[in-house]
């Protein structure tokens, strides 16, 4: 089963984040849902099965409201979004203090980690139009053609 299908009782749980930088928000994931669903006992299809009945997969609308409330009494928050902006990792949703310490020890992890090979030697912010986590290698490699030719 795919992560983002497994884990989809934590909310939003597809990591729109560069390739290398997905195991690192997967971890997280997977270290934020003991936190937020702190029930051990709760088979994993049965919080999955719960928050389809409480929102229908969505993170913005309820579908039943007694489901709802009572996802509401079992999890201590939900995923609302995950991506990578400004050279970072976001995720976004409503946690306990916990879930902000992995959530912050994720984003330092993320903005130490190359997000187009997974190097973590050298790895620096570039603006290339865009903002870009890039180690030295990369840098190189993906430098728009303007700044790679000599100026006259």
């Amino acid at each position: 089963m795919e992560f983002s299908r497994k884990y989809s009782h934590m909310g939003y749980s597809y990591p729109g984040v560069p390739g290398p930088w997905q195991p690192i928000v997967e971890k997280a994931i997977i270290e934020m849902e003991k936190e937020i669903w702190p029930q051990r006992w709760l088979p994993r299809f049965v919080k999955r099965w719960i928050h389809w009945l409480a929102t229908g997969g969505s993170v913005v609308r309820v579908k039943y409201w007694w489901a709802y409330r009572l996802r509401e009494k079992l999890a201590h928050g939900s995923i609302t979004d995950i991506k990578d902006k400004y050279a970072g990792l976001r995720i976004y949703g409503s946690f306990n203090d916990k879930c902000y310490e992995i959530i912050d020890q994720a984003e330092k992890e993320c903005d130490e980690t190359c997000e187009a090979c997974g190097s973590k030697d050298d790895v620096i912010v570039v603006d290339y139009g865009w903002l870009y986590n890039y180690c030295k290698d990369c840098r190189e490699e993906h430098k728009p053609e303007k700044q790679k030719s000599k100026i006259r």
